[in-house]
């Protein structure tokens, strides 16, 4: 049985089926190869994706004409239909596995991987890297073993763990890339969704909560929101009101002080400026709505 490894990696294996498990994603082919020297030559372009993890060496990768120079821990993918060479080193030839897979969910899986995605340069990426080569060898090799054994569900349960890897590598990758004033503003969303509805909490507090000056909280809100502080709370205090004023038998009166505000009037002057309309009249329209369902209810009951 093949096992991970690169000790038993001196070979190559290839596994190939036309068996649809779904049409959303499968497995279409899968192997591992320890490459020797070639010359280069130009790949067809196929009608799947194929994705290769590289466990020891290094070669080139082109791929719309671009050239990427990989090696271990690294990988590259190819989707359909997409002109792509690729080739190991003289000298250190690389050693790798893949899987080839088909299916209507394949690009949005790998897009969520960080893979076939747009950078910054606005160059698609074909290229990442997974440091625990061990996890990620074992993980290649088990797809192939199991598919090998004609074994395709525990395959393709291998293939989404290797698939739910890469996509937490991206969101932690995409979570640290954030600035430091972008985690300030995320802090101080986070902040106002605990404490709206104390009506003490104010921009003066969100500011020492965070600790950072109240006018540098202003400048970053109205970069990265372009709204200030003082407006977001009352908007995220109206919105919520919406919620009880649909659903909650509470008084306007009621629904001011639970959403933070310390005076009944002043609730439903902002509410009027940011809805256009008055608490009674909005919450009236959802009782003719109620009205109107229990009347077509009582119809349909008289009917039967």
């Amino acid at each position: 049985m093949l096992q991970g490894g690169i000790s038993l990696f001196h070979s190559i294996g290839t596994f190939q089926t036309d068996e649809q498990l779904a049409s959303d994603f499968y497995i279409y082919e899968c192997g591992f190869e320890d490459v020797k020297p070639r010359d280069p030559y130009q790949y067809q372009p196929i009608d799947y994706y194929l994705i290769h993890y590289i466990l020891e060496g290094e070669g080139l990768f082109f791929i719309n004409d671009e050239v990427h120079h990989l090696g271990a821990k690294q990988g590259f993918i190819i989707p359909p239909n997409t002109k792509n060479n690729y080739y190991p080193l003289v000298g250190n030839p690389w050693s790798y596995r893949w899987i080839g897979f088909k299916g209507a969910a394949c690009y949005d899986l790998f897009s969520r991987c960080g893979l076939l995605r747009n950078t910054a340069n606005g160059v698609e990426n074909f290229t990442y890297r997974y440091e625990n080569k061990r996890k990620m060898d074992d993980l290649f090799a088990s797809v192939f073993t199991y598919s090998q054994n004609r074994k395709p569900y525990a395959a393709i349960g291998e293939a989404y763990h290797i698939i739910n890897l890469f996509i937490e590598q991206y969101e932690e990758e995409m979570r640290c890339r954030i600035t430091q004033g972008e985690k300030y503003v995320k802090y101080a969303i986070d902040m106002i969704e605990k404490n709206y509805d104390q009506s003490a909490f104010s921009v003066e507090q969100l500011a020492q909560m965070i600790k950072i000056e109240r006018s540098y909280l202003y400048r970053l809100f109205k970069k990265y929101l372009n709204v200030n502080p003082t407006h977001y709370i009352v908007q995220y205090r109206i919105n919520k009101s919406t919620e009880l004023l649909k659903k909650s038998s509470s008084s306007i009166e009621e629904i001011a002080y639970l959403v933070g505000f310390n005076n009944p009037s002043h609730f439903s002057r902002q509410f009027s400026k940011c809805k256009g309309i008055s608490p009674s009249k909005y919450r009236s329209q959802f009782k003719i709505i109620d009205t109107e369902q229990r009347n077509k209810e009582n119809k349909l009951s008289s009917s039967i």
